[in-house]
């Protein structure tokens, strides 16, 4: 069966998506928001968020997963 994308589907698999990674309400608020003042999806400012987080250096710290 085919499936029909259409910007609501969208919106509601993106939706869901962000309630499955558990993230904070107002975190996806605030990327939502900014998704709507830059006119793009809130996948790319996520994404920069996540990418800006990871290219921070390690603290040292005594845990050693």
């Amino acid at each position: 069966m085919r499936v029909r994308w259409t910007k609501k589907g969208t919106e509601e698999a993106t939706a869901e998506r962000l309630l499955q990674a558990k993230l904070p309400a107002r975190l996806v608020k605030a990327l939502r928001i900014q998704a709507l003042e830059q006119d793009t999806t809130v996948k790319r400012p996520l994404t920069r968020l996540v990418g800006d987080y990871v290219a921070q250096p390690r603290r040292a710290s005594g845990w050693r997963g």
